[in-house]
């Protein structure tokens, strides 16, 4: 038994009665991420251009994590220029206090000079590096999970970003894109877990970025052991990859 809103309910609660206060624009984004609600990488994907082309910004990224995993990594990102380093698979310690600011802020968190910003100290050099020079990042998630983290940047100019555009990105992700993910989140998953405890206990590990040989140590296992509890519970699951295998267990957790 599947537990989510389905798309005809979704777009009539997301979009037909909301067309009056919606512009155009965002009622061609919200029908995009409906058709793909199936795959939440791809509504990732979706959500960063478009975020990029309407605050006209270098660098939108965005991946799906909890403020409770040892690492953030985004996996989906959109630059206006390639020679703009890229942000996917960049590993972040999540339990730093800007991250941990992002993920308990009820609005976007701003970085209007990230060179100069307190909050940053300890990775100003990693995040400097990613060439970005002002920042809003926000969470996604609902009142019982989170979902991801999107980060919003410029990179040729510090920026300030006016309270319209801190309101809008805020009321997008509120009321858009947090509904929408964890619908997709939750579309391909069962109620009932179907791993068993210790395929369950490695997936977990994994989703908190620990390697295979880190979990073997963990759990006093052979590595061999830990590849195969992975790869029955992909099997089970109908997982592609290990970010698919935790997006569809991150409920039994």
């Amino acid at each position: 038994m599947l537990r989510y809103p389905d798309k005809d309910t979704l777009k009539k609660n997301l979009l037909d009665k909301r067309r009056k206060e919606l512009d155009g624009q965002t009622q061609d984004a919200i029908a995009h991420l409906i058709l793909e609600l199936d795959d939440p990488e791809t509504m990732l994907a979706i959500s960063t251009r478009f975020i990029a082309e309407r605050l006209d910004v270098n660098r939108v990224e965005g991946g799906f994590s909890s403020r409770t995993q040892l690492h953030y990594r985004p996996t989906q990102e959109f630059r206006d220029a390639e020679d703009l380093p890229s942000m996917v698979n960049a590993v972040f310690p999540n339990k730093h206090r800007s991250l941990q600011t992002i993920w308990r802020s009820k609005k976007p968190v701003i970085f209007h000079n990230i060179a100069l910003n307190p909050l940053l100290n300890g990775i100003h050099d990693a995040v400097l590096a990613t060439e970005v020079k002002s920042m809003m990042a926000l969470s996604l998630g609902t009142h019982h999970k989170d979902i991801g983290i999107l980060c919003i940047d410029q990179c040729d100019r510090e920026r300030v970003w006016t309270t319209k555009e801190q309101v809008y990105i805020h009321e997008l992700a509120k009321n858009i894109l947090s509904p929408l993910f964890d619908a997709s989140q939750t579309s391909a998953i069962s109620e009932h877990c179907l791993l068993s405890d210790a395929e369950l206990n490695v997936v977990r590990l994994a989703a908190e970025g620990m390697s295979y040989v880190q979990i073997a140590d963990t759990l006093h296992k052979s590595v061999r052991t830990i590849e195969n509890q992975l790869r029955s519970a992909r099997h089970k699951t109908g997982a592609q990859n290990q970010t698919d295998l935790v997006r569809r267990c991150i409920n039994w957790f």
